[in-house]
């Protein structure tokens, strides 16, 4: 979710974003609670549940961060195999601590370094994949959707869970207030990293909103688009179909 800096191209580019977050990798999951009130794990859960995995089904999630969507992923669907995608190595490095702690269960997951623009799998390898918080972070979300929808079999479902700007009212009034003066603040504290969680505002406001991130998928060729409001309306919960 993080730059430290303004310019959309700057905070967008590959070598800046994996900079970034590796910059934050020890405190990434303590901010991701804080910033949440804890929320976060619930939406991941809701997001592999939508998945809609069955046992030998194998999945993608890209832009895995820390794993816990992926592992979310195997914990709905123990008979399944995940393979978690990112740009950011010490992020996987950390990805990878997690599913080895899960012992056994922990080997049916994957970790690789990818590009979610340039993912090196086959097309139609995957019965779902999904995202959580990644694709406000690179230049062109339809192509990342397109990427997405290419390596997943039709049917299969794409599922992205992502911040996106609420609706007028009291959500988008106490969003406003909590991720630009709280969030910057709590990133200077507890990740020493106060710049980098001020790029969090600033990336919302840029990025379709929940109705449009929806037109952006289906720009992509996704079809049985839905999507439904989580957290005050702060974060979207999209599922798409591949026809």
């Amino acid at each position: 979710m993080p730059a430290p800096v303004p310019d959309d191209a700057l905070a967008r580019d590959p070598g800046h974003i994996e900079g970034m977050f590796g910059a934050i990798v020890p405190r990434y999951d303590l901010m991701n609670r804080l910033m949440t009130a804890g929320l976060d794990r619930r939406w991941r859960r809701l997001a592999a549940a939508e998945a809609g995995l069955r046992p030998g089904d194998e999945a993608l999630d890209a832009c895995c961060g820390t794993g816990d969507l992926a592992l979310a992923l195997l914990r709905s669907c123990p008979g399944c195999h995940v393979t978690g995608a990112d740009l950011t190595e010490a992020m996987l490095a950390r990805a990878r601590e997690k599913a080895a702690a899960w012992g056994e269960a922990g080997a049916r997951v994957d970790f690789v370094r990818a590009d979610l623009l340039a993912l090196p799998f086959d097309a139609d390898r995957f019965a779902a994949a999904t995202v959580a918080f990644g694709v406000r972070n690179v230049h062109d979300p339809r192509a990342a959707f397109a990427e997405l929808r290419r390596v997943v079999r039709p049917g299969g479902r794409i599922v992205c869970l992502e911040m996106t700007s609420p609706p007028p009212g009291v959500g988008r009034r106490f969003h406003a207030l909590w991720s630009d003066r709280v969030v910057p603040v709590l990133g200077r504290l507890i990740a020493g990293h106060g710049g980098a969680y001020s790029y969090l505002p600033a990336s919302v406001a840029t990025f379709p909103d929940a109705e449009g991130l929806a037109a952006v998928m289906a720009a992509a060729g996704l079809s049985r688009l839905r999507y439904r409001r989580l957290g005050l309306g702060a974060v979207s919960l999209h599922v798409g179909v591949v026809p």
